[in-house]
């Protein structure tokens, strides 16, 4: 055992002077006395100088003589190295405690022997080097025996090792190490509080019959050549901070990338995709249905403006016809020699009037056609009428307002939904918890309490296992947490953005429902139009109808001469009043081109202008798709940023944080100083009982505890 605990820190093998102190100890940790022996390193030939306090000095291996005077020691100089050793009673500047427990309760070495049940042994190290006016850093291995009749041990700040039937554990710690760098450290203090640099460790175990060897504790205060696994080492401070350096970069580049990624996100979600395709479907719906009524109402428009100069022609024929008629009427007061000549120019008039109430019939016809559908042999439509048109307008119009409501609602739910998403991951972990973090505070809360633990120099695993979590569960952990951070930023950023654009929002809506109104409007106005040419195209057949009496009447009217005579009263004034109906209709039929003219353009006007906003509408929502197109390469990015996010900070926590960290942070430098100032301390004690001050030297201190014996 004392070989192996010797071997792990060192035996000061180039010293000159190789010191061992050796303490023998009582099962509870009183001191029974110490023996010091020493090695001296022979070199040359002349006698060696050496300083001792030791009483009862005597070598053990040569025949070596001295002389003692002062304290200073004179050896003789045979060639061989001289081993030595010597009594004192000063106390050493470390030393031992330990405290003994049986399911619980404190007991004494001599109440356990013997005993069964639960045990607990805490062995306490002590550094009283400040006593001397420096303070002198020692390391403290303990190691002991445990025999078949203990199971189930454990220790913390130790190993438990099998060997046949028995254990050997060995424990370690670095009394006051800790308390003297937090007293001379800026901020030690604070850099230091999670820091555990051991001063005792534990032993715990289900004994039978209680009893043990002795167990054997080695100190030294040369640290640097310690070969301990969990010892402090100062050596790579410098590529620590490089790897520390490395990954802060990596950090940022991540955090970059985190930031784009977040900043592309917010150009679209899934609604507002889904919202932006139909409102483009919508609006080439509409567009293509304003171009059709901008090119129909130009059909229907030259028709109708045909069909008009046709009627005005045929009343102004008419009226013409009806003034030869009242000339016929005048001339029959004169005469029956102008009755045939009369008869004649009438039966011409009708004639003129047949042709031009044929002539009104077929422009009202025309006008009556443009507002209906084209169709083919198989009754397939070729073109379509105003009517339809006009339908098509209004339809369109009412579904492009509800593509916009759709958009702006799915635009006012986009919060929710993102709430919804965080709802899930949460679940998701509750599920993976199992009920251990069940809500965002708890997640936040164990996720930056490991961080704060880690940044203040705890090992990860460490805090892991305090927290009941492996390395897995952590980065699911983590990964919900960045998630639920990002996508509240991004609820957060759609919130503001959905306030301030609230007036834009709220105009489009406006615009839209004007939109629909204007073109139901449109739509009913074309209806009645058509109702109205319809009509007025009935009234023309008839008239038509009519004119063809007329011309028939004309024809017989020779056969009538003879009545003619006592009629031609009542006609010249029926012909009086005839002409001025036609002239009245003449005006009439005049009015009507030039007013059906001007609000025909008009008309023409206002759907070029719905024609041209639909169409920049249709772009605009044309836009919108495609830029909800760019959503996924940003959720992409924003992955990618996450990802590099991710693994810097695990570069960073574990190759470079958790290692500066556990020096002292942020004051690194001044703090290794310190570090450096109390290693320095140890390398330069180099001897209990004194030496020359020309020579090097190591000492170590080895403690035997007493062994306790059952009488069963």
């Amino acid at each position: 055992m004392e070989k192996l605990l010797s071997g792990r820190v060192g035996d000061g093998s180039n010293a000159e002077k190789k010191e061992t102190v050796f303490v023998e100890l009582d099962a509870d940790g009183s001191v029974k006395n110490t023996i010091v022996s020493d090695v001296l390193k022979v070199s040359g030939k002349e006698n060696i100088r050496d300083i001792s306090n030791l009483q009862q000095i005597e070598n053990l291996n040569g025949d070596e003589k001295f002389t003692a005077q002062n304290g200073e020691l004179i050896w003789e100089n045979k060639g061989e190295n001289i081993t030595y050793q010597g009594t004192t009673t000063e106390s050493t500047p470390v030393g031992v405690q330990i405290t003994y427990y049986l399911d619980g309760k404190e007991r004494s070495s001599e109440q356990l022997a013997g005993k069964s049940g639960k045990i607990k042994m805490v062995y306490h190290y002590i550094n009283d080097s400040e006593r001397e006016g420096k303070f002198v850093p020692f390391l403290m291995l303990t190691g002991m025996v445990l025999g078949e009749n203990f199971t189930n041990v454990e220790v913390n700040q130790g190993k438990v090792l099998d060997y046949d039937d028995t254990k050997i554990v060995i424990g370690y710690g670095a009394p006051g190490l800790k308390d003297y760098l937090i007293s001379r450290v800026k901020n030690g203090k604070e850099y230091m509080k999670d820091i555990d640099i051991p001063e005792s460790f534990t032993v715990e175990a289900d004994v039978e019959n209680f009893e043990m060897d002795m167990a054997l504790t080695v100190a030294t205060s040369d640290m640097g050549d310690m070969d301990l696994e969990e010892a402090l080492d100062f050596s790579d401070v410098s590529q620590q901070m490089d790897e520390l350096e490395n990954g802060t970069e990596q950090l940022e580049e991540g955090a970059e990338n985190l930031q784009s990624g977040a900043g592309q996100l917010m150009e679209g979600a899934d609604k507002v995709d889904d919202g932006a395709k139909n409102v483009a479907k919508y609006m080439s719906d509409l567009y293509l249905g304003t171009t059709r009524l901008l090119t129909n109402y130009k059909t229907f428009n030259k028709a109708l403006i045909g069909g008009v100069k046709s009627a005005d022609n045929g009343a102004k024929k008419l009226y013409k016809g009806t003034q030869n008629i009242k000339t016929a009427s005048k001339e029959l007061d004169d005469g029956a020699k102008a009755i045939n000549s009369g008869a004649k120019d009438l039966n011409n008039a009708a004639i003129e009037i047949d042709n031009g109430a044929d002539t009104l019939s077929e422009g009202l016809n025309n006008a009556k056609a443009a507002f209906e559908d084209v169709t083919d042999s198989s009754g397939a439509v070729k073109s379509q009428g105003l009517n339809n048109g006009a339908k098509a307008l209004a339809e369109g119009a009412e579904a492009a307002g509800e593509g916009v409501k759709e958009l702006a609602e799915s635009l006012q739910s986009t919060p929710d939904s993102i709430q919804t998403k965080i709802d899930d991951v949460i679940k998701r972990i509750t599920q993976a918890t199992s009920g251990a973090i069940s809500s965002e505070t708890a997640l936040n809360d164990t996720v930056e309490s490991i961080h704060s633990a880690v940044s203040k120099g705890m090992e990860l695993e460490t805090v892991l296992q305090a927290n009941n979590l492996n390395t897995e569960s952590y980065f699911q952990l983590s990964q919900a947490y960045y998630s639920i951070q990002t996508l509240k930023a991004v609820k957060s950023a759609f919130e503001e953005q959905i306030d301030s654009k609230k007036p834009e929002i709220k105009s489009l809506l406006d615009g839209m429902n004007s939109l629909e109104t204007g073109a139901s409007r449109l739509n009913q106005g074309v209806n009645t139009l058509y109702n109205g040419i319809v009509q007025l195209n009935q009234g023309a057949a008839a008239l038509a109808q009519g004119t063809g009496q007329l011309t028939e009447g004309t024809g017989t009217l020779s056969k009538g001469t003879k009545t003619l005579s006592g009629g031609t009263g009542k006609l010249k004034t029926g012909a009086n009043t005839l002409n001025k109906g036609m002239k009245s209709l003449a005006g009439g039929t005049k009015q009507m081109k030039n007013k059906l003219g001007s609000a025909s353009t008009q008309v023409q006007n206002g759907i070029e202008t719905v024609d041209g906003g639909a169409e920049r509408i249709k772009e605009g929502a044309q836009s919108l798709a495609q830029g909800t197109g760019e959503l996924d390469f940003g959720i992409v990015t924003l992955f990618d940023g996450t990802k590099t996010l991710k693994e810097g900070v695990v570069k960073l926590n574990k190759e470079g944080i958790s290692k500066i960290t556990q020096i002292f942070g942020k004051d690194a430098e001044e703090a290794i100083e310190s570090v450096q100032e109390v290693l320095n301390n140890g390398k330069e004690y180099q001897s209990f009982s004194g030496i020359n001050e020309n020579m090097t030297g190591s000492v170590k201190f080895i403690f035997k505890t007493g062994e306790i014996k059952s009488d069963k």
